[in-house]
């Protein structure tokens, strides 16, 4: 197994092994945000190519802190907006575009909320994950300058 491999798995088993990210969903909204959390993940491991494991961490750090703390933002949206005042719900969904910035870019804005409903809560992350994918013009890896690029940093 190659290291990058050895990344991608212990990556994996990180959004496997978190209760705290899915707790209190049903099993098709857990279902679907761990599917997603897990190929973001991936996607995070698999960029760290030929770094040594030291670099590899460093690099991975932020977009796999980043990427659980949107789960866990989707997870309490899920749980509570339905119950919540308009005050509470803008500020859940502000948390949410925050969440989504840090690992998609601070160029990423937001639809409104009811742009990603669906009959159940499964749908409504299914929706929103489909939609962070498809607008993601560097799949969630920050914009590099030319020297960045060249030195692979």
């Amino acid at each position: 197994m190659s290291l990058v491999e050895k990344r991608v798995q212990r990556a994996v088993e990180s959004v496997l092994e978190n209760e705290g990210i899915l707790g209190g969903l049903d099993e098709a909204a857990a279902s679907a945000l761990q599917d997603w959390g897990i190929k973001n993940v991936k996607k995070i491991a698999e960029k760290t190519g030929d770094l040594d494991d030291e670099r590899a961490e460093e690099a991975m750090y932020p977009k796999m802190k980043a990427s659980r703390s949107l789960m866990r933002a989707i997870r309490v949206w899920v749980q509570t907006e339905s119950g919540a005042s308009a005050e509470e719900r803008a500020k859940l969904w502000a948390k949410i575009e925050e969440k989504a910035q840090d690992l998609y870019g601070k160029e990423l804005s937001l639809p409104d909320a009811a742009t990603f409903a669906g009959v159940n809560a499964a749908d409504f992350i299914r929706n929103i994950s489909n939609w962070f994918e498809n607008s993601s013009d560097d799949n969630g890896e920050e914009k590099k300058g030319f020297f960045q690029s060249l030195f692979n940093r």
